[in-house]
C-alpha cells in the first residue's frame, strides 16, 4: 500500500464528494488509460489502409482504496454504503488536485462516472478494513494554472 497524492473530487461544483484524499491507502499508483475513436477504412489498390481519427476520447483508471473502520459490523456495513452511494453516480465533473502544489491549480474532467465498483473486507488483518475499488471513466481533462 501507498499513500494517495491526488484530490479527487467529484461534482466540486455543485455537493462535491471527496473519493480520494492526500494520504488514503492505495493500492498502486493510479493509471490513466486514454481511449480514442478511430476509424480504419480499407481503400482499394492502397498499401495500406486510410485511419480516420475522431474528436471523442475516454480516460479510465482505477482507485483501489484500503479503509479502516471502529470495528468488524462497521466495516460490513461501509461496504454496503459504498454500493449504495457508487450506483447513484451520474455524469459529473471531477477535479483532480496533485500533491504538493499549493498555488490552487488543477486538472479538471468535463464528465466522470463510475462504472465499476467492488468492495471487500480483508479477514487477515487485525484491523476491522475493507478494500474499494472504483473505475472510473471520464471525458475532455483540461488545466487550470495557478490564479
Amino acid at each position: 500500500m501507498i499513500s494517495s497524492c491526488y484530490k479527487l473530487t467529484y461534482d466540486p461544483a455543485g455537493t462535491p464528494v471527496v473519493i480520494l484524499d492526500y494520504g488514503d491507502r492505495i493500492g498502486d499508483e493510479l493509471e490513466y488509460a486514454l481511449a480514442k475513436t478511430v476509424e480504419v477504412i480499407s481503400l482499394v489498390d492502397a498499401a495500406a489502409p486510410f485511419i480516420r481519427v475522431g474528436k471523442n476520447a475516454a480516460t479510465s483508471f482505477s482507485i483501489m482504496r484500503a479503509v479502516d473502520s471502529p470495528t468488524d459490523h462497521e466495516a460490513r456495513a461501509a461496504i454496503l454504503n459504498s454500493i449504495v452511494d457508487a450506483q447513484t453516480a451520474t455524469k459529473k465533473p471531477l477535479k483532480i488536485e496533485v500533491l504538493g502544489y499549493t498555488d490552487g491549480r488543477y486538472w479538471q474532467f468535463a464528465n466522470a462516472t463510475i462504472t465499476t465498483h467492488k468492495a471487500k473486507r480483508y479477514l487477515e488483518t487485525p484491523k476491522a478494513r475493507w478494500q474499494r475499488t472504483t473505475d472510473v471513466v471520464a471525458t475532455v481533462l483540461s488545466y487550470s494554472p495557478p490564479p
